[in-house]
């Protein structure tokens, strides 16, 4: 418990530190028409993610050393796209190459056949997570969310190091303390979100591939069902889906309803806690439980597109 507290407190001078220089040296977000927040905001608060991954790393002797290489080279491409924007495709090649290191950590005898698919879910994966990244404190929160199931389960199915769940843990806690507010001091960046991504992408694969139950990967179900569906509506309209845009569910409950980032951040957290309940505690101990798990992400995709187009 000690570690933990000295490791809060080391995160934190971190967290000060980095607020200090990224004022100094302008690393803000200024609003424009399609952001979510009104004035200028101190950007890359995130990289507290992938510096408690490191210190994780370490004080365990160095445990998951390929892994922490493709958070350390996705968390400096990211920071550096934070600083000065870089070309779409760099960014891609440099997301490829640590996907395909967490691949190496996660499938050491995987067949070839199937690198190609894996890829394509976790390249996906940790793009949707990062579009996702748009107002207070919904990176943070949603994020707290996983990391706490990850910690439960762990307790009895010991799938990953304990150690790497908690120190994600204490970097997220951190950051809320100065995300979740209704005037944040810091936005994740890119390097925050892509980071927390990657590691939360490793823990749910390191679980499916434990446990052999592809289930668990309705941990990720509310973030999945909005980012899928408006990547393919903006697809099909030809639109850049790199491009800012205000189009999500969430952002239409900000800009068109009037909800606060807030409370819009604590729906989404708190339903995908429930659904996480529903998976652990019920969806599992059910027969036929690939059906009823079908029925269930149907039901929520149809109540997903009518809340949607009540709003558009």
């Amino acid at each position: 418990m000690s570690i933990y507290l000295i490791s809060f407190f080391v995160l934190f001078i971190v967290m000060l530190v980095y607020l200090k220089i990224a004022n100094r040296f302008n690393i803000v977000d200024k609003p424009n028409n399609r952001s979510s927040h009104e004035v200028v905001t101190i950007r890359g608060g995130g990289i507290v993610f992938p510096i408690s991954i490191l210190m994780y790393f370490v004080l365990s002797g160095f445990q998951y050393p390929i892994f922490v290489a493709a958070i350390f080279i996705i968390s400096a491409i990211s920071f550096v796209d934070d600083i000065k924007p870089l070309n779409t495709s760099i960014r891609l090649v440099i997301q490829f190459i640590s996907i395909v290191l967490v691949i190496v950590q996660l499938f050491p005898d995987i067949p070839f056949l199937f690198i190609p698919l894996v890829l394509f879910i976790l390249l996906g994966g940790v793009n949707a997570y990062n579009f996702m990244d748009g107002i207070n404190g919904i990176t943070g929160a949603y994020s707290l969310v996983l990391l706490c199931t990850f910690c439960y389960l762990n307790q009895s199915l010991s799938f990953v190091d304990n150690d790497l769940i908690v120190f994600g843990l204490l970097s997220v806690l951190l950051f809320l303390i100065f995300n979740f507010r209704t005037k944040a001091l810091c936005f994740s960046g890119d390097v925050g979100s892509l980071s927390i991504a990657l590691f939360v992408l490793f823990l749910l694969f390191k679980l499916i591939i434990v446990t052999g139950e592809p289930i668990y990967a309705l941990f990720l179900m509310v973030y999945g069902i909005d980012s899928g569906f408006t990547l393919i509506s903006r697809k099909l309209k030809g639109e850049n889906i790199f491009e800012p845009h205000r189009t999500h569910l969430y952002q239409l409950l900000v800009h068109l309803k009037g909800y606060s980032h807030l409370s819009v951040s604590f729906l989404y957290s708190f339903i995908q806690l429930g659904i996480n309940y529903l998976i652990i505690f019920h969806i599992l101990n059910m027969k036929k439980a690939y059906f009823w798990s079908i029925l269930f992400i149907l039901i929520s995709i149809l109540s997903y597109k009518w809340i949607k187009n009540r709003l558009i």
